[in-house]
């Protein structure tokens, strides 16, 4: 049988100041991750466009800091849900959570083995 699991790995400490509403690149658990923070919180997604693959890096977020577009077709993409606000797919977020000792970031994988329901 198989199931998804979230594996949390540490991005930053609680107090951190490094990330802005400017989007900053991070490679985590083998990925190519954007972070940025807003008013709401920290959130995190692919550092690639569903469109066509640009990297959303390299955009910037709307004036109300909620969503990221992307500088090619100028397409933008909610950093909650990473749908589309106009067009163009939607966007892989990860989950980010803050805990006693910092910030973590989820990423989904699938496990097999006999588990108990």
């Amino acid at each position: 049988m198989f199931r998804k699991v979230i594996q949390w790995i540490f991005l930053a400490p609680s107090e951190t100041e490094e990330f802005t509403i400017e989007p900053v690149i991070r490679y985590i658990g083998g990925k190519k991750v954007a972070v940025v923070r807003n008013d709401e919180g920290i959130y995190a997604f692919e550092d690639r466009c569903p469109h066509n693959g640009f990297e959303l890096s390299r955009g910037k977020c709307t004036a109300d800091g909620k969503a990221i577009v992307c500088p090619l077709h100028r397409f933008a993409f909610d950093l909650k849900t990473g749908r589309a606000l106009t067009q163009g797919g939607v966007m892989r977020t990860f989950p980010v959570e803050l805990r006693e000792d910092g910030w973590y970031i989820g990423f989904e994988r699938t496990e097999w083995g006999w588990f108990k329901s």
